[in-house]
């Protein structure tokens, strides 16, 4: 196309310098400027029917009933061994509840196990006619994330998110990995500065709302850190943010610890009872007096739990796998 000048000398140099020219009518960007694209959700490419059969509900829905919620397991681990190990607790809770099994128990790339997450909440949420609340440890805490990130329509189906022991930020200390020491899908792209977690971390919102967020961490969590500092690996901006040792001083807890903390279910109870995310001035003053959540165990009885997942780990990979593009799109806060 030919550009016709409008105007003639000084004007027409200082309105090619601010960033535009004229052309048969249509204003046309600068040629160094960056062009905007409206926002499109990305598709799902997992077949519907496989991400309809990781869903299972052991608690069962009830459309106009109590608002469900909807567990989110980890890396290495499927969602029926998350839910065995919880189900005590949760069940005390007196909501429906769901899962997904994520496929290779959540070790494959990140961006495949977000879709089996994105079809649940749409799910979910149809079925109950109503907002959702999810409940996630370690990758399950990064998940919900990314969903909500990049399906902005998600957004108003979820009222609560707890992310306990979250790599929202990655980890320090996963790892390392490399072309002579292959790790798994997942392991890579949540390793602090890997290109999923920059890629999230650039985005303007790190807990997208009107659903509230909290999350739950502990110092002592031996697969996921920094967890002190100006920026915890598990952390959120816009979220309440809780260190176990801040309520009880002095506690170990490990990283799977966390999510079967008495302070993590406290939290989770709280913020399900009201709108906005938990308030640790309103926790129980007895929550220091059990380690676990209500009929939860710990110590060797809970890794025998895991123990017999009869998935198999996602091939260990070389390099970290590719960056969706819709993952480096800016989206729109709403």
């Amino acid at each position: 196309m030919r550009c016709v000048p409008t105007v003639p000398g000084r004007i027409r140099r200082l309105r090619v310098a601010a960033g535009a020219l004229v052309c048969a009518g249509v204003l046309l960007p600068a040629a160094t400027g960056i062009a905007r694209t409206p926002y499109r959700e990305p598709a799902l490419t997992v077949d519907t029917a496989r991400l309809d059969a990781a869903l299972h509900c052991p608690v069962p829905i009830t459309t106009g009933g109590p608002a469900p919620i909807l567990l989110v397991t980890g890396t290495n681990t499927t969602g029926a061994t998350a839910y065995g190990l919880g189900r005590a607790a949760l069940s005390t809770l007196g909501r429906p509840l769901c899962y997904v099994d994520f496929p290779n128990k959540t070790t494959g790339d990140v961006q495949i196990s977000v879709q089996y997450l994105v079809r649940g909440i749409r799910t979910v949420a149809a079925l109950a006619g109503r907002r959702i609340s999810m409940f996630g440890i370690s990758q399950g805490g990064l998940l919900p994330r990314w969903a909500l990130t990049y399906w902005p329509s998600l957004r108003s189906k979820v009222a609560d998110v707890l992310a306990a022991a979250g790599t929202q930020h990655g980890s320090a200390i996963l790892g390392p990995c490399s072309l002579t020491q292959p790790c798994i899908p997942a392991e890579w792209q949540q390793m602090a500065g890997s290109r999923l977690i920059t890629a999230i971390d650039r985005q303007p919102d790190e807990s997208p709302g009107p659903a509230a967020w909290t999350t739950v961490r502990s110092s002592g969590d031996e697969v996921v850190q920094p967890q002190a500092g100006p920026r915890p690996a598990s952390s959120l901006r816009g979220a309440t943010n809780i260190l176990i040792q801040d309520v009880c001083p002095g506690r170990a807890v490990d990283h799977i610890g966390t999510a079967l903390d008495s302070v993590t279910f406290a939290a989770f109870k709280d913020a399900l009872s009201h709108p906005g995310p938990a308030r640790v001035a309103a926790l129980p003053a007895t929550v220091c007096a059990t380690k676990y959540a209500p009929g939860v165990g710990g110590g060797a009885s809970t890794r025998a739990a895991i123990a017999p997942d009869p998935q198999v780990d996602a091939e260990k990979v070389t390099r970290e796998p590719a960056l969706a593009a819709y993952a480096r799109q800016r989206v729109p806060l709403r």
